[in-house]
C-alpha cells in the first residue's frame, strides 16, 4: 500500500505547458477571430444601432409630413409660401434691403 510515485524521468511536457497557454491566450486575444476582433463588431453594433434609431425617427416625421400634406390644405399653403415663396392673390409684399455702404 505505501507505493512510492515515481518521478518521470524526462520533464520535457512540463516546459511545453507554459508557452502552450502563453500561445493560447495570445491567438484567443488578438487572432482576428479573438476577443479584440469581438469588441470591434460589437462597437459598430452599437454605432448601427444608434445610426438606425435616428433613421427610424426621421422616417416617423417624414410619414407624418406626408400625412400632414395628403390631408391638411393649410400644410400645403404653408409649404408652398416657404418653398416656393408663393403668396395669395391680393397680398402685398414688402422687401428691405440692407443699404449698401456708400450709399
Amino acid at each position: 500500500m505505501n507505493r512510492k510515485l515515481k518521478p518521470p524521468k524526462n520533464k520535457w511536457y512540463l516546459l511545453i505547458w507554459p508557452f502552450l497557454l502563453l500561445a493560447s491566450l495570445l491567438l484567443i486575444i488578438w487572432s482576428p477571430s479573438g476577443l479584440l476582433h469581438l469588441r470591434q463588431l460589437h462597437v459598430e453594433h452599437q454605432e448601427l444601432l444608434e445610426k438606425n434609431h435616428i433613421l427610424e425617427k426621421e422616417n416617423h416625421h417624414l410619414y407624418e409630413e406626408i400625412s400632414r400634406l395628403q390631408d391638411d390644405p393649410a400644410a400645403i399653403e404653408s409649404l408652398a409660401r416657404q418653398e416656393l415663396g408663393l403668396v395669395k392673390e391680393g397680398e402685398l409684399i414688402f422687401q428691405f434691403t440692407k443699404p449698401q455702404p456708400g450709399e
